[in-house]
């Protein structure tokens, strides 16, 4: 009986109509668990993975640290056998008495065999600045990632948004985009994002300050989020799409990543992907859809979203990657890097 003026329900027929919902949420979540464990066996995880802020964020006068993170990175890269796409800053190739030697660190990853993208000589939000501005930037942050690339006979390709911002109206967003075309650049998407610059602003800033004991449970933390991404970025594209899309990783070259690069490519492996080239995943049919999304930054799958007027469940919703409080709230002193 429904409940209404005058009719009041007995404590058992409350009782089950409050079983009643929580056996359909139960339903709800174990059928979507079912999908989701149907779209994991009918197709092979794959992921490539991206590194932005390259060669060495915000190490603009430390050449030995600048080389010795460079190498961890390169070095897990090479021993775990996995691709990748490094996105440069050429900024931080522009430090008096260094600039050779830096370009030359940049050629590291091409001797490695990995690939190379242009992230904006300074990184600007086009958000922010003119359209002009943007593009001007763009160019002038090509000059020695494209030279390296066509001494061996190879084009630049790739583009990386800063901050994942395409241009805050629609006008702004086609005009860049119309430019870059003209310039030949593909734009790389970015379905798994879980800030990892935050922790790596924090594990640095404890390490240096001599807290070993809080950096490495800053490290741990950030392992933990790499599950949390992940999964994230898999139900997401589930609800979207019908299906787990090829996955584009965004991480940063910093020291933690230096660190802990092996170690989060080992979880990666036990959720079952397998690593592509960018170029891979780009082929992915999701990825033939036009990225029309003009405002704030985020994810591809949540700008697809939003372009195609379809909003996540409030579960997946929730799973959102969010950096622990402890580590948001840490104080922002001491010596740190990205």
């Amino acid at each position: 009986m429904r409940e209404g003026p005058g009719v009041k329900l007995s404590h058992n027929e409350v009782e089950g109509t409050r079983m009643s919902r929580s056996m359909v949420s139960m339903i709800a979540a174990i059928a979507f668990g079912l999908v989701l464990l149907e779209a994991q066996s009918a197709a092979p995880r794959r992921v490539a993975i991206t590194i932005d802020d390259g060669p060495v964020v915000n190490e603009m006068s430390d050449l030995g640290r600048f080389q010795r993170i460079t190498n961890g990175l390169i070095g897990s890269f090479q021993v775990e056998k996995v691709p990748v796409t490094m996105f440069l800053n050429e900024r931080q190739l522009n430090v008096q008495g260094q600039r050779d030697a830096r370009a030359a660190v940049v050629e590291q990853w091409l001797n490695a065999g990995f690939e190379l993208g242009n992230h904006t000589y300074s990184h600007p939000s086009p958000n922010k600045v003119s359209v002009s501005q943007f593009l001007d930037d763009v160019v002038k942050g090509e000059v020695v990632t494209r030279a390296l690339l066509e001494q061996r006979g190879r084009q630049l390709v790739w583009l990386r948004y800063p901050y994942l911002h395409s241009g805050a109206t629609a006008v702004d967003h086609q005009a860049i985009v119309d430019s870059l075309a003209q310039r030949n650049y593909r734009v790389a998407p970015v379905t798994v994002d879980y800030a990892d610059y935050t922790f790596a602003g924090a594990y640095s800033r404890e390490l240096h300050r001599g807290n070993i004991e809080a950096a490495e449970k800053i490290k741990q933390a950030y392992l933990d989020q790499v599950d949390v991404g992940f999964d994230y970025a898999e139900r997401s594209s589930l609800e979207l799409f019908g299906r787990e899309v090829a996955q584009i990783l965004l991480i940063h070259c910093n020291e933690l990543n230096s660190l802990t690069l092996r170690e989060s490519i080992a979880r990666m492996r036990k959720r079952g992907y397998t690593f592509i080239s960018l170029d891979e995943a780009m082929q992915d049919p999701a990825y033939e859809r036009p990225d029309t999304f003009a405002g704030p930054g985020g994810s591809w799958l949540s700008r697809s979203a939003t372009v195609m007027g379809k909003q996540l469940t409030p579960e997946t919703a929730a799973r959102r990657p969010v950096v622990p409080k402890w580590i948001a709230d840490l104080p922002l002193t001491g010596a740190a890097t990205q």
